[in-house]
C-alpha cells in the first residue's frame, strides 16, 4: 500500500536548526572574542594602539565581510542540491561543481576588496582621522593583507558549504580554538614572549594574520580528512550560468550586509558628534546588542540552509515548518535576552564602567539605551530569520531593495531627525535604529509570507 509524504514535526525541525546553528553561533561569538582579546591586550600599550588597533580591525573586517556576503548564493545551492539528492529528486546543480564556482567567484571578490583595502591609509584622510593613526593603521591593515586571501576565500566558503553540506560540526571546536590561540599568539608577539620578536602593536596585526591562515588551512585538513568532503572539494569545470546564478543571488547579499554595516557606522559617527558621553552609552548598549545578535544571526544562517533544503527535497510545506521553527526560536532567544536587558539595564552598564563610574547622566543614558536595545533586538532577530528564509527560496533582490530603503530612510533618516532636530540626542539615533529594523522585519516578514506560506515560489 502507497503511504502517503512523511511529515517532520516541529520539535524535529527546531532540534535540527539547533543542531546547525550552534556551531555557526560558536564561530561567531569566536569571532567577536578575539577582536576583545586584541583591543585588552592592545591596552596594555596605551590608548592610541586601542585606537589605531581598533579602527584598523574594524576597518579590515567590515570590508571583507562585506565582500565575502557575495558567496551566500554557494551555500543556497548546496543546500538545495542535498535535499534532491536525498529525496530521490537529483534536481539543481551538481555540489563538485558549485563549490568550484564558489572558489572562482571568491577569487573575483578578492581583486576589489584588496583594492579598496590597500587605499586604507588614504581614507582613513578623508575621514580626518590623526596623521599618526592615517600612517600607522594602513601599516596595520598592509600587515592584515597577507591573510585576505584564506580569510575571505576559504573561510568564506567554509562558513557557507559546511552548513549546508550537514559538516557544521567542524566548525564547533575549531573556531573556538582558533580564538584561544588568537589570543596567546597576539601577547607573544606584542611582549615578545618565549624568544619571539617583541612587534609592540604590528604584532597584533601579525598573529591575527597568521591566526587567519591558521584556521583556513586546519579547516581545510578536516574537510579533507573525510571522504565525503574531500570528494566534493576535487575541482570540477565552472559552467557560466552556474557562475551567474551565483553572482544573481551573492551580489543581492552583499549590498544588504553592506548596507547594514553603514547603519551602524554612520549612527556611530553620528553618536560621537553628540559627545563622548551619548558616544560612550552608544558604544555599551551597541557592543552588548553586537553580542546577543551573533545567536541571531545564526539562526537565520540556519533557517537559509533549512529553507533551502526542503525546497530542493520539493517539501515547500516542510519549508515553510522550518522557517516558523526559526522564527520560533529568534523570538524566544530575543524576548528572554529582551527581558534582561529591560530589567536589568544597571547591572549590564556597571560591567562596562569598571575602571570607576560615569557620572550620572552617561549612567543614564547608557541605562535608557539598553532598554530600548531590550525592543530593538526582537525585531532584529525576526528580520534576520526572514531573510535568511527568503535567501533560502532564492530571494535577495527584493530583500536587498527593502534593506536599502529602510536602513537609509527610516534607520539613518529618521535618527538622524530625531537626534539633531528634534532633540532627542542618542536616544533618537537608537529610535531610528530600531524603525529602521522593525519596518525592514515587517516588510521581509511578508514578502516571506506571500513567496513561501501562500503562494509557494518554485524557483530553484
Amino acid at each position: 500500500m502507497k503511504q502517503g509524504p512523511q511529515i517532520v514535526g516541529m520539535p524535529t525541525h527546531i532540534r535540527t536548526l539547533v543542531q546547525v546553528g550552534l556551531p555557526l553561533a560558536l564561530s561567531q561569538l569566536s569571532e567577536m572574542a578575539m577582536a576583545v582579546t586584541d583591543t585588552v591586550l592592545l591596552g596594555s600599550l596605551g590608548v592610541d594602539a586601542v585606537a589605531i588597533g581598533g579602527i584598523s580591525n574594524n576597518f579590515f573586517f567590515t570590508t571583507m565581510i562585506s565582500f565575502q556576503a557575495v558567496l551566500g548564493g554557494v551555500g543556497v545551492l548546496l543546500s538545495h542540491a542535498r535535499g534532491g539528492v536525498e529525496h530521490g529528486h537529483g534536481g539543481g546543480h551538481d555540489r563538485r561543481s558549485i563549490i568550484s564556482a564558489g572558489v572562482v567567484l571568491g577569487m573575483v571578490a578578492f581583486i576589489p576588496c584588496l583594492l579598496l583595502l590597500l587605499c586604507s591609509s588614504g581614507i582613513f584622510s578623508l575621514m580626518g582621522e590623526p596623521e599618526m593613526v592615517t600612517r600607522q593603521g594602513g601599516q596595520f591593515i598592509n600587515v592584515l593583507l597577507y591573510a585576505l586571501w584564506p580569510n575571505l576565500v576559504l573561510l568564506g566558503l567554509c562558513r557557507v558549504a559546511l552548513p549546508s553540506l550537514g559538516a557544521e560540526s567542524l566548525l564547533l571546536w575549531t573556531m573556538p580554538a582558533m580564538a584561544l590561540c588568537n589570543g596567546v599568539l597576539n601577547a607573544a608577539l606584542i611582549h615578545g614572549w618565549s624568544g619571539l620578536p617583541a612587534y609592540g602593536l604590528f604584532g597584533s596585526a601579525h598573529a591575527t594574520m597568521l591566526t587567519g591562515w591558521a584556521m583556513s588551512l586546519v579547516l581545510l585538513l578536516l574537510c579533507l580528512g573525510r571522504p565525503q568532503l574531500r570528494h566534493l572539494l576535487k575541482p570540477a569545470r565552472v559552467h557560466w550560468p552556474l557562475f551567474r546564478e551565483l553572482l544573481v543571488l551573492g551580489l543581492p547579499m552583499m549590498v544588504t550586509a553592506a548596507s547594514e554595516l553603514l547603519l551602524f557606522q554612520i549612527t556611530t559617527l553620528n553618536a560621537g558628534r553628540l559627545g563622548t558621553r551619548s558616544l560612550a552609552a552608544h558604544q555599551v548598549a551597541l557592543n552588548t546588542i553586537s553580542l546577543l545578535f551573533m545567536v541571531c544571526l545564526a539562526i537565520g544562517q540556519a533557517a537559509n540552509v533549512r529553507v533551502a533544503y526542503w525546497r530542493g527535497a520539493r517539501k515547500r510545506a516542510e519549508a515553510c515548518r522550518a522557517s516558523s521553527g526559526a522564527l520560533l526560536l529568534v523570538l524566544a532567544w530575543t524576548i528572554l535576552t529582551g527581558l534582561v536587558l529591560m530589567l536589568l539595564p544597571g547591572w549590564i552598564a556597571r560591567l562596562y564602567y569598571t575602571g570607576g563610574p560615569p557620572d550620572a547622566g552617561t549612567f543614564a543614558t547608557t541605562v535608557l539605551l539598553l532598554k530600548i536595545a531590550g525592543i530593538f533586538q526582537i525585531v532584529d532577530g525576526v528580520q534576520a530569520v526572514c531573510n535568511g528564509a527568503l535567501r533560502g527560496c532564492g530571494d535577495t533582490f527584493v530583500p536587498m531593495v527593502i534593506s536599502i530603503v529602510s536602513y537609509g530612510v527610516v534607520g539613518i533618516g529618521l535618527g538622524y531627525w530625531l537626534a539633531f532636530h528634534q532633540g532627542y540626542g542618542v536616544e533618537g539615533l537608537w529610535i531610528g535604529l530600531a524603525a529602521g529594523l522593525g519596518v525592514t522585519a515587517f516588510a521581509l516578514g511578508a514578502r516571506l509570507y506571500l513567496l513561501l506560506y501562500r503562494t509557494g515560489d518554485a524557483r530553484p
